[in-house]
């Protein structure tokens, strides 16, 4: 555990052993940071915190969705950041209790969303205004501003899948696309819940927190969910299309063959009367088999009735 403490203008780091005396004072916004968590600090989260016990026991299971918890004195919230990795989008768990005069952030490895979010109020300088609300938006946008790049490569290999199947549909770009999709719908269910809880929260009064800082930077987050939520949208529409133009072109690839083989069937059934006629047991026929002219004849009168069923088939509705 990591604690950091914001007074009189300027952060430093604290003892977690000095946590109680911290929160029994009036001015210091205390930011602790968790990894793990272990057993000294769980203790920590319900001896001195107080958090409630069904939140403490979230922080332990690692594999939950968004969501917002009220309890009493303090907020409970579960984030979830993600990453693009070659194999797709991962996402974690970065769990946050928010206090009038505390922020507590809870993961199981290092998490990159903490550390730009430090680096974030560090760079705000010791003018600004700090407040637990400050530090959760901070952290909060972090987590929301990792999920551009990632609609970003889906966007850009949604429209470049499209492409492909407009010049030559194949089978590894349907499981190319099935793929996208699978990504699309886990960052879905990820941002969905985000958006309709902070969408909650602004319109909620925290008596714990103060609401005129809080509910401008709420409101920041749930545009920015938004608007991500419109993008998904947006890519899901395409690549549903994506499907769409797969399936058509592969229709039509079928169409062209099927053509080409009724076609050869067409004119392989002609010279097969012709040729069939001949193969009958007729002592007299024309023309006559002795006659020296009769094959060229009849060789001359295959290919004209090829051509002159390629140029049926060839010929317009």
């Amino acid at each position: 555990m990591r604690v950091r403490v914001f007074e009189h203008g300027v952060w430093r780091d604290a003892d977690p052993q000095g946590l109680a005396a911290l929160l029994a004072g009036q001015d210091a916004v205390v930011w602790a940071d968790v990894q793990g968590p272990s057993a000294e600090d769980t203790a920590i989260l319900r001896d001195v915190f107080r958090f409630h016990p069904l939140a403490i026991e979230d922080t332990q299971n690692q594999r939950q969705r968004p969501k917002a918890e009220e309890y009493g004195d303090h907020l409970f919230v579960i984030l979830n950041p993600a990453e693009q990795t070659p194999q797709g989008a991962e996402f974690r768990e970065l769990d946050v209790f928010l206090g009038g005069r505390f922020l507590v952030t809870v993961h199981p490895e290092p998490e990159p969303v903490v550390a730009n979010a430090a680096r974030r109020l560090e760079a705000l300088g010791p003018s600004a205004k700090v407040s637990p609300a400050l530090l959760f938006y901070l952290l909060v946008d972090t987590v929301v501003d990792g999920y551009l790049p990632i609609l970003e490569a889906l966007g850009d290999s949604a429209e470049t899948l499209e492409n492909d199947l407009l010049l030559r549909p194949q089978q590894r770009h349907l499981h190319r696309l099935f793929h996208l999709k699978r990504d699309l719908i886990e960052l879905r269910k990820i941002v969905a819940p985000q958006r309709d809880m902070f969408n909650l929260l602004t319109r909620r009064d925290l008596p714990y927190l103060d609401r005129g800082d809080l509910q401008y930077y709420l409101r920041d987050v749930y545009d920015h969910l938004l608007r991500v939520s419109d993008m998904i949208e947006t890519y899901r529409d395409l690549l549903g299309s994506g499907l769409e133009l797969y399936m058509s072109a592969t229709s039509n690839r079928l169409n062209q063959v099927v053509n080409r083989l009724t076609g050869a069937t067409v004119v392989i059934g002609a010279l097969a009367v012709i040729t069939g006629f001949y193969g009958m047991n007729f002592e007299h026929t024309w023309p006559p088999f002795r006659a020296a002219w009769g094959v060229p004849f009849t060789i001359a009168t295959m290919a004209a009735t090829v051509w002159i069923v390629v140029r049926v088939l060839r010929r317009k509705p």
